[in-house]
């Protein structure tokens, strides 16, 4: 058999027991000659019985036995002193198994002699029997993000080449890889920092098509205690300075008060590490460091530490009024500070991004921005902004430049009309905000372009909060949403004075029909509108269409005076409507769109193959209007 270069885990370095922790695993050595020599593990029963020490199995511990000088490859090197007896040798590996995801895992396993590989005692892959490396054999279970489950993988070696393959791929992943994160040597306690992220979306979207780590539930909210790393570092150095002694230190008051310590209390300390003071019983909290002479260094307090000077301190008797300063006689010692590390949790969605956002940004959004450009009103008889709230126009602000105008009206235009797209890529990074709701609801109209959140899918926090369980509760808003037709609405406060525009109501609609006819090799499909008494200024539709069976040709449309009108071809469906941003004419019951196609075959029907999809339309207050389609 052939010698192999074995894989297995990391950090595995000794013989009945391991180091403790993530990453870490136990595995156990067995001389199987007594009760192994002539048959091999052709199932799991085989192995427990393989390794039965009442059956003449012996477990080999450090210095005993000959044992070869090359022995398994742990994290990619060779190890010496791991006991091995060549033939009729057996290991198990156990410990704990706590998915980062939760989903389908899939496992390989590939070994010689015979392997396999068990989560709560069931086998999820192996390999048994007598052989040499060969095909990596597949197994898959569905597993829960943050579980425990009992991990054992066994091996077998008869003679000649040895060793064993196990990796892994959770349920994001494309590739195969050893994941030593997910690997615990004895079970996890529970977690003692607990995390719940609450996503507020508008009532449009569907929550549970996103996820952080698991699928949001149908409120939005998610569990993302597994995802949070709580492992401490050292964040600086903590002052520590009680009663006793003379005097090392002495504050200057203030709304702000400035502490002086003697630089001879530091030894290895480094005064620019200390980031905060507990300072006897007047004042516990973060001080900013501000210099040294070579005789004091001096931080700057958030206090004026009413306690030094009103007589409620308990350590009266180690504080002196020198006139213009006090100083304390005391005790300075220095600790390091542990705190959590910064964390971060991203957002991802199973929804096809392009389809989404073609009904997030619509032809309601467009005239709504050119409307709020124009301030008096498209036509000089509106009175005051369009916008409610100051995210609108974060959100309007296509351009990410700090200002909303004219560049951002045209760009949401040319998006419409299929000219140029706002985003180069469809993905969250490109179109999505998450901001903290209070932040969300302080965005007012005067002051949204301080507000400088990016686009993207990730957000970051601090769990140093002081809480066993922190609640994250985030808005979600999207660019080009001017209308918040799919992001949060905002708090009503006095940043905010007027409702959004674009909600809709049941009265609010209008009446559309559809058409079809085929007329030799050319088929037409006839879309008319009928206002119902609505100011109609826009009108926007999805036509679908098989494009295995027909190909588009053009859109002709009769419209009353100069709307800007568009039809643009997406290899499946067209997206085709009309939009008037200057001018006092409406969109009447006049108005139709003859959208033609050709056939690659005789078609005695077109029944299925054409359809409409996702619709829009807007009226002269800038509310969105349900389409009712007949």
């Amino acid at each position: 058999m052939r010698k192999l270069l074995t894989i297995l885990f990391l950090f595995i370095f000794s013989i009945t027991y391991s180091q403790s922790g993530v990453g870490y695993l136990n595995y156990t050595v067995y001389n199987i000659i007594s009760n192994g020599a002539g048959q091999y593990a052709y199932n799991s029963a085989g192995f427990v019985n393989m390794f039965d020490v009442t059956k003449g199995a012996s477990v080999y511990t450090s210095g005993t036995a000959a044992v070869n000088s090359a022995m398994l490859d742990f994290n990619g090197r060779w190890i010496t002193g791991l006991p091995y007896n060549g033939s009729y040798t057996g290991i198990k590996i156990t410990g704990w198994f706590v998915p980062k995801e939760t989903g389908t895992y899939q496992f390989f396993i590939n070994g010689d002699d015979a392997v396999d590989f068990s989560l709560d005692g069931v086998v999820i892959t192996s390999f048994y029997g007598p052989h040499g490396f060969g095909a990596n054999v597949v197994g898959s279970v569905s597993l829960v993000a943050g579980k425990s489950y009992a991990f054992m993988a066994r091996y077998q070696n008869w003679g000649g080449g040895w060793g064993m393959d196990l990796e892994w791929k959770r349920p994001s992943q494309y590739n195969w890889a050893i994941q030593p994160d997910e690997c615990y040597s004895t079970s996890p306690s529970t977690p003692t920092k607990k995390g719940i992220a609450n996503f507020n979306f508008n009532t449009t979207i569907t929550p549970t098509t996103f996820s952080v780590g698991s699928a949001l539930s149908s409120a939005g909210s998610v569990d993302i205690t597994t995802l949070l790393d709580s492992n401490k570092i050292s964040s600086g150095t903590k002052g520590t300075i009680v009663g006793g002694g003379v005097e090392w230190s002495y504050v200057d008051l203030g709304a702000t008060s400035t502490l002086h310590i003697d630089m001879r209390k530091f030894d290895n300390t480094t005064p620019s590490s200390v980031s905060q003071i507990k300072l006897l019983d007047v004042y516990e909290g973060n001080v900013t460091y501000i210099s040294n002479d070579g005789t004091w260094a001096n931080y700057s307090v958030p206090s004026s530490l009413i306690k030094v000077t009103d007589g409620t301190s308990t350590n009266n008797q180690y504080i002196r009024n020198g006139g213009g300063y006090y100083a304390f006689a005391c005790e300075v010692t220095f600790a390091s500070v542990m705190a959590y590390k910064p964390q971060s949790i991203t957002l991802t969605t199973t929804n096809t991004l392009s389809t989404l956002y073609n009904s997030i940004v619509t032809v309601s959004d467009v005239y709504l921005a050119f409307k709020e450009l124009a301030n008096g009103g498209i036509f000089g008889n509106q009175s005051g902004n369009e916008f409610g709230y100051g995210i609108q126009f974060k959100n309007a602000d296509v351009n990410d430049d700090g200002y909303f105008n004219e560049k951002d009206c045209f760009a949401l235009l040319q998006n419409l009309t299929g000219v140029k797209t706002l985003v180069d890529t469809f993905n969250l990074n490109k179109t999505m905000r998450i901001i903290p709701q209070t932040k969300y609801d302080s965005i007012g109209k005067s002051n949204w372009n301080t507000f400088t959140t990016p686009l993207g899918s990730s957000y970051s926090f601090d769990i140093n909060t002081g809480k066993s369980n922190d609640t994250l509760n985030l808005a979600v808003s999207w660019k080009g949403d001017v209308n918040l037709s799919h992001s949060t609405t905002p708090k009503s406060n006095n940043l905010t004075t007027m409702s959004v525009r674009g909600v809709m109501s049941v009265s609010n609609e209008i009446n559309a029909s559809i058409m079809t006819e085929v007329i030799g090799d050319s088929i037409y499909a006839y879309i008319t509108l009928d206002p119902l008494g609505q100011n109609l200024m826009g009108a926007q539709f999805q036509l679908k269409y098989d494009n295995s069976v027909l190909k588009y040709n053009r859109v002709k449309f009769i419209t009353k005076g100069s709307p800007t009108n568009w039809g643009v071809d997406n290899d499946g469906f067209v997206g085709l409507g009309s939009l008037i941003t200057g001018s006092s004419s409406l969109l009447d019951n006049t108005t139709q769109y003859i959208i033609s196609f050709t056939s690659n075959k005789k078609l005695d029907n077109i029944l299925g193959l054409i359809s409409i999809g996702f619709t829009d339309a807007v009226n002269q207050s800038g509310t969105s209007l349900k389409v009712i389609v007949k």
